[in-house]
């Protein structure tokens, strides 16, 4: 039977490899190359500045998807996929209103459209002009990508 000194070590390692696990997990996703950090919103979407449902992800690139993973979470699976085929990126805003000190410094957000159904996604102006590039580099007669 373990004393109350000995249960105690117990449970501050155990906390300390459930915090410890965040960062790892992070970088166990991004090791596989072509990730990036956003943050992304699903319908329904809140009014224009309103900061509710955003959730930090890691975004890492497949074939002919994004997958994205919830910063602080212990899935091994991703929150979501947004598929190539049916994406459609409608506007491009910086953020107003709450958002501003929600989202990080620079970011700026992107509309879209995957499936039918509104996403937001805001990210760093690098990560942007990669994922436009990613969206816009779809192969022939698919969705094309429009930012206005």
């Amino acid at each position: 039977m373990l004393g109350a000194v000995e249960g105690l070590a117990v449970l501050v390692v155990v906390c300390c490899l459930a915090v410890a696990f965040i960062p790892m997990r992070r970088h166990l996703i991004r090791r596989g190359g072509g990730a990036f950090d956003c943050a992304v919103r699903f319908a329904p979407l809140p009014a224009l500045g309103d900061a509710s449902g955003w959730s930090f992800a890691v975004g890492r690139y497949r074939d002919f998807t994004v997958e994205l993973y919830r910063v602080f979470s212990y899935s091994p699976r991703p929150r979501s996929s947004l598929a190539r085929r049916g994406f459609d990126v409608v506007g491009r805003r910086e953020a107003a209103g709450e958002e501003s000190r929600t989202l990080l410094p620079g970011w700026s957000v992107l509309e879209c459209e995957a499936a039918g159904e509104p996403v937001e996604l805001a990210m760093s102006p690098e990560s942007m002009m990669a994922f436009l590039t990613w969206v816009e580099a779809a192969p022939p007669g698919w969705n094309i990508s429009r930012v206005s």
